[in-house]
């Protein structure tokens, strides 16, 4: 038996130090074409000062039902690379009057298609790394063309700032995970969410009730001209519920459940996800004959969850450095620093090293950017003042460094993103206080009612010059809280605008207790994972306006 053992354990090791060699190998073979393709472009009239290349083997593993039926179940394996070529100087290049996250082509960012355990052979791979570092560079050449050939546009520039600012050459490796790592068991899994999608077959009056998973294992690879070389895994999983249903005049109304983990055996149970369902099937059909509420201006409780992706969209976006490097942008805070931006006692920071807050694993986690820094946690705002901002290695005046939130997927460049943006007060108040500081603010200011905003679906907002600085926020479960103390009342078909500034300042208290806002963020260089913790709040003055009702014909035909 200890022979047996023995060997077993031998063979075991074999195969873990081939996997090894193979990852080297590949590692090795992308650094010999970057440093090859940069020393065969030092030829060229505008030679590159500085090259990477990030490559990421991706894994992904779908599976979806709907109303106890699967609808698709999926396993993808893919492996791409992206390189980036400046030319100019680190003063002033390329990317300096790029649009923030583009790609190489107009139709959208490319990649170069990599093999999978090199089945189409080395030669291939190098075509393939060879053909996109030429097409990027020609973009680069253009590009550093177009503004070179305008003398007056960096003179005007209002920050004349370093284009690529300097950083710390990091080296780190991880091995690949373990092969039960890699993906999930799709029957298995397959059957848990027909158990969990066909609970909405109790309630005839929901049009959509569908639960998926989504398992995805990162394998990032950077290498840079400069000497850097990282390699590190994320993996992620996460468990949707989406179930909506239509009021008699045509309104679709959408309700979700997000449940997310590193690790998919740390997702909850069926019975905890079953119990959750009932609930907004419920809510659901509560909606169908709630009313519909005219256009609001008045005082507002939001959830820590609503209030978190408040703050992800009116406040974070603004925090992100490299927008303010455009004179188009309204560069909201960039002449903040050191001044009052939010109530004092209240502080803000994004922090991508955080893995865990109140007891949930968050979206937004990850060891270095896609510059190859390593992310920092960043205090955006302390005690109301604003402190700083998430930079990438685009600097700005008095921002000379990265902090790591240089993100971006696929083919995209990347830009200034949040991470984990984490709200925080030094005088929290209790659940009841913030209740009777909403009836106390509603009755001073001579209304009726106000509003709790409990759950929102994300929203969206303008932070450049070319079009007004405001934001829209999608709720989902609102309610009428009345002044006379009749019971809260369920209400549909409104959107929650404004402007910024205006809506900081109207931020009266905030709460102790935190809630975890899980999604994903789509913007300049690709929809990334993101996480909002937050406390509610209460503002004294929220806008609400009707929704806008793209009316549809209920279902004709009864539901399978």
């Amino acid at each position: 038996m200890r022979k047996i053992k023995l060997i077993v354990f031998v063979f075991g090791l074999i195969g873990l130090c081939t996997s090894v060699r193979a990852q080297e190998k590949f590692l090795e073979m992308i650094k010999d074409e970057m440093n090859k393709e940069f020393a065969e472009l030092q030829k060229e009239k505008h030679a590159p000062y500085y090259m990477n290349f990030r490559a990421v083997d991706e894994r992904r593993t779908f599976v979806m039902s709907t109303f106890g039926a699967i609808m698709q179940s999926v396993k993808n394996h893919r492996r791409y690379l992206v390189p980036q070529v400046r030319i100019g100087s680190p003063e002033y290049d390329n990317f300096t009057t790029r649009e923030m996250g583009s790609g190489a082509g107009r139709g959208g960012p490319s990649v170069a298609q990599l093999s999978l355990n090199g089945e189409s052979g080395e030669a291939a791979d190098r075509n393939a790394i060879w053909y996109e570092t030429e097409s990027r560079y020609k973009v680069a050449v253009s590009a550093l063309q177009q503004a070179l050939g305008n003398e007056q546009m960096f003179l005007q520039m209002s920050d004349k700032s370093p284009s690529l600012s300097k950083t710390k050459i990091e080296k780190y490796y991880e091995p690949q995970l373990p092969a039960e790592k890699l993906t999930i068991d799709r029957e298995a899994w397959g059957k848990r969410l027909n158990e969990i999608s066909s609970e909405f077959k109790k309630y005839p009056e929901i049009i959509e009730g569908a639960a998926h998973i989504e398992y995805n294992v990162l394998r990032t690879y950077f290498i840079s001209t400069e000497g850097a070389e990282i390699v590190h895994n994320l993996p992620y999983a996460r468990i949707m519920v989406q179930a909506s249903t239509m009021a008699d005049d045509g309104m679709r109304l959408p309700l979700h459940l997000s449940y997310f983990a590193y690790d998919p055996d740390n997702l909850p149970s069926n019975d905890s996800i079953m119990k959750d369902v009932n609930v907004i099937a419920k809510k659901l059909i509560a909606l169908r004959t709630a009313p519909t509420v005219d256009p609001f201006s008045g005082p507002a409780l939001m959830s820590g969850a609503a209030s978190g992706v408040f703050f992800h969209e009116i406040f974070g976006h603004r925090t992100e450095g490299q927008r303010m490097k455009k004179d188009v942008d309204g560069q909201t805070f960039k002449d903040m620093i050191g001044k009052l931006v939010l109530p004092e006692g209240m502080s803000v920071a994004d922090d991508p090293t955080l893995r865990y807050c109140a007891g949930t694993e968050l979206n937004g986690y990850y060891k270095y950017d896609e510059q190859g820094v390593k992310a920092e946690r960043v205090d955006v705002v302390i005690d109301g003042k604003m402190n700083d901002f998430l930079m990438t290695r685009t600097a700005l005046e008095g921002h000379a460094r990265s902090n790591g939130h240089g993100r971006a997927v696929g083919g995209f460049d990347p830009v200034s993103r949040q991470s984990n943006l984490i709200i925080s007060i030094k005088d929290p108040r209790t659940e009841e206080e913030l209740r009777a500081l909403l009836i106390e603010e509603i009755k001073k200011q001579n209304k009726e009612f106000g509003f709790y905003f409990k759950e929102v679906s994300g929203g969206f907002t303008q932070t450049g010059r070319m079009a007004i600085n405001s934001f829209n926020v999608t709720p989902l479960e609102v309610y009428r809280v009345y002044a006379d103390g009749r019971p809260d009342e369920l209400v549909r078909g409104l959107d929650m605008i404004g402007t910024p500034l205006a809506m900081f300042s109207n931020i009266v208290a905030a709460g102790g207790q935190v809630e975890v806002f899980t999604g994903m963020c789509g913007a300049e260089s690709g929809s990334i994972p993101v996480t909002a913790v937050s406390p509610c709040i209460l503002v004294n003055r929220i806008e609400v306006q009707r929704v806008m009702n793209y009316k549809a014909i209920p279902p004709i035909l009864e539901r399978p």
